[in-house]
């Protein structure tokens, strides 16, 4: 539980980044989504440049998350800014080195092109480019800048880099550590490239199949999480292994999911699954993130908690509905309950499948060409489509789909939070665990009451007088702090069960 805690400790102002970026994303969005402009027309030049304004910080924001998380791991875990500027060097050193040292025959989606670095050398057909390691890249980086640092700390009465400062050592530490890490990724990243080829080919085979598809929507959200998405997305939404479509008249071929249900939206043509990659979207951005989002906040037995963060929580259900996109709270999830992350995505496989498996197609118009920001499934997508009577069953459908995936994403997540994060805490020791918070607080007597709040277990005593500081550090929690009217412990996920579990030993 700690280092869980820990882990999302060190990643919780990034995840927090990323969920502005997408706001400032989703303002440029709904002001140039051409759904939205059948409404209302934005014709002020002042909000035109608003809009292009936020777009472009959100997406320069989301496009260097990677680089975020990077540097507030590292100053968190050292508390120091000389490690930033370390994991910058050894950040710079491990892209280098994948450039330089990886095969350059793999997709165009392998390759990075963020900071403008590439290399003509020994590449007479081109120009080589690091390879695209999304977060993978960053955690190694920020835990390899930590061991440097570590490192440079403790030098040997021998060490070679004595004649060096503390910070120039641990550059050098890092550099090497770095070096070595990037040489690893660019020899085994095309073999798990291969692999992944394989399963997109295995995807594109069979474009009506459930299986398939439903396969296709867990790849997507767990690249996306780990950076990658652009690797799955593009391939399906632009090129001919998300289908092709023919314009017998004009001889036009038109390749891509995306594509083609832009080139058909204002015609008479048909074809059929156009919109296929991109309708799972609708169902997560209107039905299972707004469930998540009130299964999260039904979970908060603290009614003071509960309150000052319900505005939060109801601009986020409004977010997702709006220009929902998921990448922030999947980044939650995996921080701080992989177990209801693992859940989530078999709810999103399952829904894809049934999608398909009913025909229910729906896609999407944009402006924004870059897939990792790209915000399809919006309510503004959805509701304009409703005018076109041949969507009309997949529209019920996708109505249908999602208002189950809404009922069992909030079942499960509430079902989480009460019973299944409890055993989460310390594999089995859960119950040593409350017993150690009622001692610390003073014993049973000496309880008001126990709430959750978002992470949180909040105790309320009686006395502080009898609360044993010197048993907070025995028991293994990350933070505990002394509030005016009792004691705050970080406990992740488990929270609401703990409380509710002491407040049933305080009746007894």
């Amino acid at each position: 539980m700690k280092r869980v805690m820990n882990l999302y400790e060190s990643c919780k102002t990034p995840i927090r980044v990323a969920y502005f970026g997408f706001i400032l994303v989703a303002i440029g969005f709904l002001i140039q989504n051409e759904s939205v402009n059948v409404f209302y027309t934005f014709r002020s030049s002042i909000i035109l440049f608003l809009g292009e304004l936020c777009l472009r910080i959100g997406e320069l924001t989301i496009m260097n998350l990677p680089l975020i998380f990077m540097m507030n791991i590292v100053c968190k875990k050292a508390n120091n800014a000389s490690p930033v500027v370390m994991s910058l060097v050894g950040y710079f050193t491990f892209i280098v080195t994948t450039m330089l040292f990886s095969t350059q025959n793999l997709n165009a989606q392998a390759y990075s092109t963020g900071f403008g670095i590439n290399s003509i050398f020994n590449q007479p057909s081109g120009t080589r480019l690091p390879l695209e390691t999304g977060l993978i890249g960053s955690f190694l980086v920020a835990y390899a800048t930590r061991v440097a640092f570590i490192f440079s700390r403790h030098r040997g009465s021998y060490s070679l880099t004595n004649i060096f400062a503390r910070d120039t050592s641990g550059i050098i530490y890092n550099f090497v550590f770095c070096f070595i890490l990037g040489l690893i990724v660019a020899y085994a990243f095309p073999f798990a490239y291969v692999y992944l080829q394989r399963a997109i080919a295995f995807i594109s085979a069979d474009l009506l199949d459930p299986m398939r598809i439903g396969l296709y929507s867990i790849l997507d959200r767990i690249l996306s999480i780990l950076g990658l998405g652009n690797i799955i997305r593009y391939p399906f939404w632009y090129t001919s292994l998300g289908g092709s479509f023919s314009n017998t008249v004009t001889g036009q071929s038109i390749l891509g999911d995306v594509n083609i249900w832009s080139y058909l939206k204002d015609s008479n043509a048909s074809y059929i699954g156009a919109g296929r990659f991109i309708t799972p979207y609708y169902i997560i951005n209107l039905f299972i993130m707004p469930a998540f989002y009130l299964g999260t906040l039904f979970s908060m037995s603290d009614r003071n908690d509960r309150s000052l963060l319900s505005a939060e929580f109801i601009f986020a259900i409004l977010l997702s509905i709006a220009a929902g996109n998921p990448l922030p709270t999947e980044l939650l999830m995996l921080m701080t309950s992989p177990s209801l992350l693992l859940a989530y995505l078999l709810l999103i496989g399952i829904c894809s499948g049934v999608l398909v498996n009913f025909e229910a197609f729906l896609g999407f118009s944009s402006k924004i060409s870059n897939t990792v920001i790209a915000m399809p499934g919006s309510f503004a997508d959805f509701i304009i489509n409703i005018r076109n009577a041949s969507l009309l069953p997949s529209i019920r459908t996708i109505l249908i789909v999602g208002a189950a995936a809404f009922v069992i994403m909030l079942l499960y997540t509430m079902f989480y939070y009460r019973f299944l994060a409890f055993d989460f805490v310390r594999t089995g020791n859960g119950e040593s665990l409350i017993r150690d918070i009622m001692e610390i607080a003073g014993g049973k007597d000496n309880i008001i009451t126990a709430g959750s709040g978002l992470f949180k277990l909040n105790v309320y005593i009686r006395d502080p007088e009898k609360i044993s500081v010197e048993k907070v550090q025995d028991i293994g929690v990350r933070k505990v702090v002394e509030t005016r009217n009792g004691l705050t412990f970080e406990l992740g996920t488990s929270c609401y069960a703990i409380a509710r579990r002491i407040n049933r030993r305080l009746i007894r």
